[in-house]
């Protein structure tokens, strides 16, 4: 599709294939909105000259000698301090602690000037095992709830099991480790993980979790979209080079968008719903400001599911209250201004404040006695906006849909709600083979983050029927190959090893999609007795992720063709990876016994026991 474009004059022309569409821009509330006619419901492009794929990102640091009172004031909220490099110096003290549910024992320490995680286990015996330690590459979060640590291990990012809790001044099991059986140093940290996290990153070649940083904290561009083509225009310094309406268009300022798009600014990170898959042909990173969330990434919820408090629920919330429904102008930065934080000491009035923009104080129906008993400052927030418990342990965050609350109404989010999946956000016209994909790319990946086995199952079903849809109907990618692969795979299906071999044809598969092919295709070969060709899938397979099952079967199969030395090592690595891995110590249990070293296979076959 070709565009033609004239800005800043009295019409935009877009030309889009054989269709001659006319776009206008016009004014309403102050702000431009770009109208179509009926002849085509093709999303639109923005005026805004930064969200055009020749602007490029710059880097916060280029926005600082012009704007460094705002880029400051911003470095002191919690976004602009959402991810840094460890400083061993300025994180928190050293601890040991003991988590009894998975028999382990940790330890925070600082060594050669870095902050470093240990973990052992601790037995019945006197003996503790040290099972692995790592020197801390990253600190996420700006450590007003919690700080979150990642480690580079063996070229690869992973999550550390440990978190600083501030509200308890105390190291605690991170999210989702609080288990008898718990991942260890073995969580793989992705792009999906780190675009709400981090300024810029982005996967190395074709892999998983093979990380580059180019920005560690969210920065100005996250924001206002690439700076490029502002930093060319001003240059010279000449700042009063802006259109008639006085808007500089070489960056995107959300003031200065309709509700929806400033809104979508925010729901790059805030919405993250029950699942979220990207737009046919697109990356989460392509997502610019200024332009609609739902042409970059399609989000999907429960159908007729009230969800109850969780951390990035807060856009879902606010959707539901009354106070958003009924205005046209409540959004997130009604309350919110990105670039400074109220004080500890000035909060409540600061956002009493804004409720009484539109409230009255007299018409609080709440006895004067009741009020001073339960909030003796008046906060409106207390009532109508309570902090609940999060899904996430040892946290609390505000409820953000105003209205009216019952402790029902707060408890803390449990289980995952089952359902039918519907897109949170209206989405863009699609062809029917993408919007069959879409669906079942999003019960797919709700079938991987299921805990309930029958659920999971019926998930798994419900994609391969949508996504095999959308092949018949002429959709080709190696993505969607991929996900047939896996889902068919998992489903006990023969068509399995067909897909992953088509996948694989396309050079551009990538990330999670190939490392799914990979595997699938190294199992059905070997399953064929084709050990090379499983051996070859396995080695590019170890080099895309950091997972120690890919590494029990290369050396199954590496033992299956008579090498016995590969075959340790590759065991010796999965047990590297992941040392609770009980297959992995039966295995190395079995190699020695084999080796008539009985000590060592007493020592792993211990390990072994459940």
């Amino acid at each position: 599709m070709s565009r033609r474009w004239l800005l800043l004059g009295a019409a935009l022309v877009l030309t889009a294939g054989a269709l001659g569409l006319l776009v206008r821009v016009r004014r309403v509330g102050g702000r431009p909105r770009l109208e179509t006619s009926d002849v085509c419901a093709t999303p639109l492009a923005s005026p805004f000259l930064n969200t055009r794929p020749d602007a490029s990102y710059v880097g916060s640091a280029a926005c600082r000698s012009c704007h460094e009172e705002q880029s400051a004031s911003f470095r002191r909220t919690g976004m602009g301090r959402s991810m840094a490099e460890v400083q061993a110096d300025r994180e928190p003290p050293d601890a040991v602690f003991d988590h009894p549910l998975s028999q382990s024992r940790y330890q925070v320490c600082r060594r050669d000037g870095m902050l470093w995680h240990r973990e052992w286990l601790c037995s019945q015996q006197a003996e503790e095992v040290l099972l692995s330690e790592w020197p801390l590459k990253y600190v996420v979060g700006s450590g007003r709830h919690a700080r979150t640590y990642l480690v580079e291990a063996d070229g690869f990012l992973v999550e550390s099991p440990l978190t600083w809790y501030s509200s308890r001044q105390a190291w605690g099991m991170s999210p989702g480790y609080d288990a008898p059986k718990q991942a260890g140093f073995t969580r793989p940290i992705t792009e999906r993980c780190l675009f709400c996290h981090s300024g810029r990153a982005e996967a190395v070649g074709r892999s998983l979790h093979r990380m580059h940083i180019t920005e560690a904290a969210i920065g100005c561009e996250r924001c206002h979209g690439p700076g490029s083509l502002h930093l060319e225009r001003h240059a010279g310094r000449q700042r009063d080079d802006r259109s008639p309406d006085g808007i500089d268009y070489t960056i995107v300022n959300p003031a200065h968008l309709t509700r929806d798009l400033a809104e979508a600014v925010c729901q790059q990170c805030h919405l993250d719903s029950a699942v979220i898959v990207p737009a046919p042909g697109r990356q989460l990173a392509d997502f610019r400001p200024g332009l609609p969330l739902q042409d970059f990434r399609h989000v999907y919820c429960f159908e007729g599911t009230d969800r109850s408090m969780a951390v990035v629920g807060h856009v879902e919330q606010m959707h539901r209250s009354r106070c958003y429904q009924r205005s046209e102008t409540l959004t997130c930065l009604t309350c919110h201004d990105p670039h400074g934080e109220p004080s500890a000491e000035e909060r409540t009035a600061y956002y009493k404040a804004i409720c009484l923009n539109c409230h009255q104080a007299q018409r609080c129906t709440v006895s004067a006695a009741q009020r001073q008993k339960e909030s003796p400052d008046n906060d409106c927030i207390h009532c109508h906006m309570p902090r609940s418990s999060v899904d996430v342990p040892h946290l609390a965050f505000t409820h953000h849909r105003i209205g009216i609350h019952s402790p029902a109404s707060v408890i803390p989010a449990t289980a995952r709600s089952g359902g039918t999946l519907r897109p949170f956000l209206e989405l863009p016209p699609l062809r029917e083979a993408d919007r069959q994909w879409s669906w079942g790319e999003a019960y797919r990946l709700l079938s991987l983050e299921e805990e309930d086995a029958e659920r999971q199952v019926q998930y798994s079903r419900r994609a391969l029927e949508l996504l095999s849809a959308a092949r018949a109907a002429g959709r080709r990618d190696g993505g969607l190959d991929a996900a047939l692969a896996q889902l068919c795979f998992h489903l006990k299906r023969e068509e399995a090893f067909a897909y992953a071999q088509s996948a694989l044809t396309y050079p551009d598969l990538a990330g999670q999609g190939r490392c799914d092919a990979l595997f699938v295709l190294a199992r059905e070969q070997a399953a064929r007795g084709n050990y090379a060709e499983a051996i070859a899938a396995l080695s590019e397979l170890t080099q895309l992720r950091r997972h120690a099952l890919d590494w029990l079967y290369l050396s199954n199969y590496k033992r299956a063709v008579g090498d016995e030395a590969a075959s340790l090592k590759a065991l010796l690595m999965a047990v590297r990876i992941h040392p609770r891995q009980q297959e992995v110590h039966r295995y190395l249990a079995e190699h020695y016994r084999r080796q008539g070293d009985a000590e060592r296979a007493a020592w792993h076959q211990q390990r072994a026991a459940p």
